[in-house]
């Protein structure tokens, strides 16, 4: 026995919405000012009912600009290490995006709702977010019409898919490095899930955060002969400058044209994985494919030491 179709009409009565609010949503229309509360609602209600598009609808995804935009959370705060770390990224989803025939928009901002606007007008795709804090989110939430995955950034909201590294991992590798007992040096990211996993293993005072008003130096000298795991290369070339290498494990980006020493330990989580990763999800979802096949969290987990 056959199972009757879902239908946009069906969601828009599960939603409490027209079929016509539905249409826009599931289609990324930007021609209705929708609020986010209620394109969660009719996420949700797709997502119970196990709705497939059909072919006609699928076929909107090919009516493309193939321009993808990639927002870089650029706060004043942000310090060089941390921004070489998003740069790095952000060429290679260009990379990735070039041969598969897109051109993209690197909008690095200070000024997220005025720029996420801007980047509307030029008819994007999609979008891809590094770095965004929760507050910042809310400004921007109700201002997508189109598929915007968010990189090294956590947000709480199940309509946005989001690429992780799995920090977790990565300290389940110091570990075998370094032992229990390490200092962790970082940047300060929005992302504060990723200071709460440090934190879960490691005390507060034996974390230093990059920032403008701290002194590294004092934070190395007081530990000169501990071991540290520092995230992020350019902090870690650094680091290199006041204590012996062979103390420290530095997490990379990248397996080559690493500036380290030669002999400096490192763990690394491949932004070209992150970005092919992210890509994936974002093709997925402009083929308007069944949320089951999207995993809306994705971990990056650190590369397996050859």
């Amino acid at each position: 026995m056959s199972t009757k179709r879902v239908t946009m009409k069906d969601i828009a009565m599960e939603a409490g919405v027209s079929t016509a609010t539905v249409s826009y949503v599931l289609n990324y229309s930007s021609k209705e000012n929708i609020s986010h509360e209620t394109r969660m609602r009719i996420f949700e209600a797709a997502n119970k009912l196990k709705y497939v598009p059909n072919m006609n609808a699928k076929s909107l995804a090919s009516k493309r600009s193939y321009m993808v935009g990639i927002i870089i959370n650029m706060e004043a705060k942000n310090k060089k290490s941390k921004l070489y770390q998003y740069y790095d990224l952000s060429r290679e989803i260009q990379r990735k995006l070039n041969t598969l025939g897109y051109d993209v928009l690197l909008l690095p901002t200070k000024e997220m709702t005025k720029d996420v606007t801007i980047g509307q007008k030029r008819s994007l795709d999609a979008v891809f977010i590094v770095d965004l804090d929760k507050e910042r989110f809310k400004e921007i939430a109700n201002q997508f019409y189109v598929p915007a995955i968010f990189i090294d950034g956590y947000i709480e909201d199940d309509i946005f898919c989001k690429i992780l590294t799995d920090f977790d991992e990565v300290l389940d590798m110091a570990e075998e490095y370094l032992g229990k007992e390490y200092y962790v040096i970082m940047d300060d990211y929005s992302n504060k899930r990723i200071l709460n996993t440090v934190l879960n293993r490691i005390s507060m005072k034996d974390i230093f955060i990059n920032k403008y008003e701290d002194n590294l130096k004092e934070f190395l000298k007081e530990r000169k002969d501990k071991k540290g795991l520092v995230i992020g290369e350019v902090l870690g070339m650094q680091v290199e400058n006041y204590i012996d290498n062979k103390n420290i494990c530095v997490v990379v980006n990248s397996e080559r044209d690493i500036m380290l020493l030669s002999d400096t330990k490192v763990i690394t989580v491949s932004n070209k994985e992150k970005a092919e990763k992210a890509i994936e999800v974002m093709e997925k979802l402009l083929r308007l494919e069944s949320t089951k096949n999207i995993n809306h969290v994705s971990y990056i987990k650190p590369l397996k030491n050859k």
